[in-house]
Order: structure tokens, then C-alpha cells, then sequence
């Protein structure tokens, strides 16, 4: 193990000599101020500061290595602060990795219909990481704090990576990762055409492929959406764990998950938000034991839905409380309809819904059982398609 303590100062990429420290060589391109290609080496940045004069470029670059830690210091006014490639057993903890790239008034970007791997910049990003750890670090106002892509059994914790423009922890086909007590608030960019058009914006965002991911205990409150699975026309993110985060205060959907399979929702917090659950398309999922409170729509909306559990949730003061419905679609656009069947809905409170309880339409299959209603306008109402 090589350790490389940096001498307190500030640098940039025309003051930063990496030929006064063992391990470290002359970074392979000039936008790049420390370049780290070398297994077992421990990088101390305790009072110093990596600054990139808002001119882009890379503050730290670690690449096709292995058994890396980086502690300490600040990285701010780069394109991506600290960017990871083919990576394995890296630590970056207690950084400030915060004010890089963050256009706030980019409006809608094209990795909407089709996923920009290297991503548009940002605090922290992992390209192909492996059986690493990013814990305790500030990796705020940036355009994404945090970036996944294609990286596998990781740990996210106790980061603050919030008021980031598109989305505080992103992951990109990225599977079997855990990500646990973060702080990734007001992640949100708001666009010119509706009040609540945030460009899908959010405080962590899974999509194409990123599966069997445990998402626990973090707060995501005044996202454009807390908590996003996104599929549109790509491959699924499925069989993922949303456990014990709070996701309110969203102008759009505290929780939206399109397009999936097997994904659990529990214990959750989804208050005051546009919808509280926005599962269109989803099978095999569960919503259990959440607090879905004041949405200005329904607290659980699915749309063309099939095989969902909705257990133990205290659903109150809603417009709907529940609404599960399937909608006629014009031709050539059915491939991706199901048949709307087999919902069982049993054990939750729904109270004070402005409209109804449950709402749904005739073509539903809905088991119901040991639900209380009260002082819903309407308990139960099936309407037709």
C-alpha cells in the first residue's frame, strides 16, 4: 500500500506538480489535475483544495486499478470532480466533491430517450466500479451528485449530495448496489412549460437495467421526483428494495416506478406531493406499509397494471386514495398494454380521499380485504373503461 499525503494548498490543473509525491505520474491529459493508475494506493487530501476555475475538466481521474482510497479534501468548479473507470475495491470518503458542472437551466436533456453513458457532469462519477464504497461525503450542487454506470456491488452511504440540478444518486444498468441513509434534497430543475415540468429531475433515478438494488433510508424530499425508476422504451429496472425513505414534497410523484417488475415499497414516506405512487405499468410489485398523505391527485395511481399488492398503507387525505385504471389506446400503440388483473389490496387505512377511496376501472381483477374506510366522499367505485 502506497500512501501520497498532498501538501495543504489550493491547485489547479497549471499549479498541481504530481512529481513531487511517489505513486503519482504526470496526468495523461492536461485537463486532469491528479491522475491515479496505480493498485494499493491511498490518496490523503486533508486541506487541499482541487479547484477547476469552472472551466471543466477532471479534478481526480482513477483508472484500470485496484485497492484505492481518497479521503478529505475539496474538489469544486470542475466537470466531474472525481470520475472512476474499471475499478475495483475504491474508497472515496469524507470529500467535498460540490460546485461542478450544474446548468440549472438546461431544460429537457436527451439521456430521456436514450441513456448518455459519460453522463453531462457532475460530483462523483463510476464507470464499470466494482465492490467499492462512496460514504460520507458532500457532493452538492452539482448537475448529478453521484453517477453509476454499469457498476456493480457498491455501497452509497451517508452522502449529502443535495440541490443538484438533474438527479442526486443516479444509476445507469447498474445491479446489485446499496444505497443507504443519503441526503439528496431539492434535486430538481424546472423547465418553462408546466409549473410541475421538472425534466424528470429527481433525487435518486434508476433506470435501463439497474436491478436488484437495495435503496434504504434516505431522505429525497423536494425532488422533481424523490424516488424514479425510469424505463420509457428500454430494458426494465426491476426487483430493486425501497425501504424506509421519505420521498415528499415533490411537484410531480414522490415515488414513480414505470415499466417494472418485483419491486418493493416499504415503509415509506410519500407526503404532499402530486401523486404519492406512480407505478404505471408495473407487475409483481408491493406497496406496504407507507404513509401516503395530502397528494394534491391520488396517493396510488397504476395504470394498466397486473399482479400488485397493496398492503398496510395509511392512505389519507388524498383526492383518490387508490386509483387503478386502463385506458384505450390508439392503434399501434398496444404492444406494451397488459391486461389489468390480480391486485390485492388488503389491511390499509384510507381516510378523507376528496373523491373516492379506491377507484377503478371495471376491467380490473381487485381483491379486497380488511381495508377501513373513513370519511371518504366515496369508499369503493368501479366506472367504466
Amino acid at each position: 500500500m502506497t500512501y501520497v499525503s498532498i501538501n495543504p494548498d489550493r491547485y489547479t490543473r497549471h499549479t498541481f506538480k504530481p512529481s513531487q509525491y511517489r505513486g503519482l505520474g504526470a496526468a495523461s491529459s492536461t485537463e486532469t489535475v491528479i491522475e491515479v493508475c496505480t493498485d494499493g494506493l491511498v490518496l490523503d487530501l486533508s486541506g487541499v483544495v482541487l479547484d477547476g476555475e469552472g472551466i471543466g475538466g477532471v479534478g481526480i481521474s482513477v483508472h484500470d486499478c485496484k485497492d484505492v482510497t481518497i479521503v478529505n479534501g475539496m474538489i469544486i468548479g470542475f466537470h466531474y470532480g472525481i470520475h472512476a473507470e474499471n475499478v475495483s475495491n475504491m474508497n472515496i470518503r469524507g470529500c467535498v466533491v460540490s460546485d461542478n458542472t450544474n446548468p440549472r437551466d438546461a431544460g429537457w436533456f436527451p439521456d430521456t430517450e436514450a441513456p448518455v453513458e459519460e453522463g453531462f457532469g457532475g460530483g462523483i462519477y463510476l464507470f464499470k466500479v466494482q465492490h467499492s464504497a462512496v460514504e460520507n461525503n458532500q457532493v452538492n450542487n452539482n448537475f448529478n451528485g453521484i453517477s453509476l454506470v454499469r457498476s456493480e456491488h457498491n455501497i452509497i452511504r451517508g452522502n449529502h449530495a443535495s440541490y443538484c440540478g438533474n438527479v442526486g444518486i443516479y444509476l445507469l444498468m447498474s445491479s446489485h448496489n446499496e444505497v443507504l441513509h443519503n441526503l439528496a434534497e431539492h434535486c430538481i430543475r424546472y423547465t418553462d412549460r408546466f409549473w410541475c415540468d421538472t425534466a424528470d429531475s429527481a433525487g435518486i433515478l434508476l433506470e435501463s437495467g439497474s436491478n436488484h438494488n437495495r435503496i434504504i433510508g434516505n431522505n429525497l424530499r423536494y425532488g422533481g421526483d424523490g424516488f424514479f425508476i425510469r424505463a420509457n422504451d428500454r430494458e426494465p429496472s426491476n426487483n430493486n428494495f425501497i425501504s424506509g425513505n421519505d420521498a415528499s414534497y415533490s411537484p410531480n410523484n414522490a415515488f414513480e416506478a414505470g415499466f417494472s417488475s418485483g419491486n418493493i415499497f416499504e415503509d415509506n414516506i410519500a407526503n404532499y406531493s402530486n401523486y404519492g405512487f406512480w407505478l404505471g405499468y408495473s407487475t409483481d410489485t408491493t406497496v406496504r406499509r407507507n404513509e401516503i398523505r395530502a397528494s394534491r391527485f391520488d396517493g396510488i395511481a397504476i395504470e394498466h397494471g397486473q399482479d400488485n399488492h397493496i398492503e398496510d398503507n395509511l392512505i389519507e387525505g388524498n383526492r383518490n386514495g387508490i386509483r387503478l385504471w386502463s385506458s384505450l389506446t390508439p392503434k399501434g400503440q398496444a404492444s406494451r398494454d397488459l391486461p389489468s388483473r390480480n391486485y390485492a389490496i388488503s389491511g390499509n387505512r384510507i381516510e378523507n380521499s376528496r373523491d373516492c377511496g379506491i377507484l377503478v376501472t371495471e376491467d380490473h381483477e381487485v381483491g379486497l380485504r380488511e381495508n377501513g374506510f373513513q370519511g371518504n366522499r366515496r369508499d369503493y367505485v368501479r366506472q367504466s373503461v
